[in-house]
């Protein structure tokens, strides 16, 4: 009876620890996965926790983007986001979505699609000053109970109005 207990206990234990792994059940949760990941994964692009940051992606992470082309690779991105977007000496680049453009597309029991708009800012002394927008649409994978983008486009970029 003691073998059984412990075995029921240690099932349970197994069962519930793989519950949260696995693909969401309803599209409304899968949404509200991808977006606060999404949201997590900008908050340290826009503070430049890169260390963070690069949890959020795939090692052989496809990032495609209208103006600057394409990179293979974690460390080529990583890179480019340290060069380009947190070493720039006329301020802070901060990239905010658009409410209301976010749309989430289940990859069934894969992944998800993550479409939308995204805006970009310039921090100086404190105000920020939006310069551009763009369309962006990321492509998350559920590998080994991580969700992590594996493809990135962003484009359409154009200036503010």
């Amino acid at each position: 009876m003691k073998n059984l207990f412990l075995a029921t206990i240690l099932f349970i234990n197994t069962m519930s620890f793989a519950q949260n792994e696995t693909y969401p059940l309803s599209e409304k949760a899968l949404e509200n996965k991808i977006l606060s990941l999404d949201s997590e994964a900008f908050i340290c692009f826009n503070t430049c926790n890169l260390d963070k940051f690069k949890n959020y992606f795939t090692d052989d992470l496809e990032f495609y983007h209208d103006k600057g082309g394409f990179s293979k690779g974690i460390a080529p991105f990583l890179e480019a986001t340290r060069k380009n977007i947190c070493n720039n000496p006329d301020g802070k680049i901060l990239r905010k979505p658009v409410a209301g453009t976010l749309k989430v597309y289940p990859l069934e029991g894969y992944g998800a699609i993550l479409t939308g708009d995204h805006d970009f800012y310039i921090v100086n002394n404190g105000i920020e000053k939006k310069t551009g927008t763009a369309k962006f649409t990321h492509v998350w994978l559920l590998k080994d109970g991580y969700w992590k983008m594996a493809r990135v486009l962003s484009y359409n970029h154009h200036a503010a109005e």
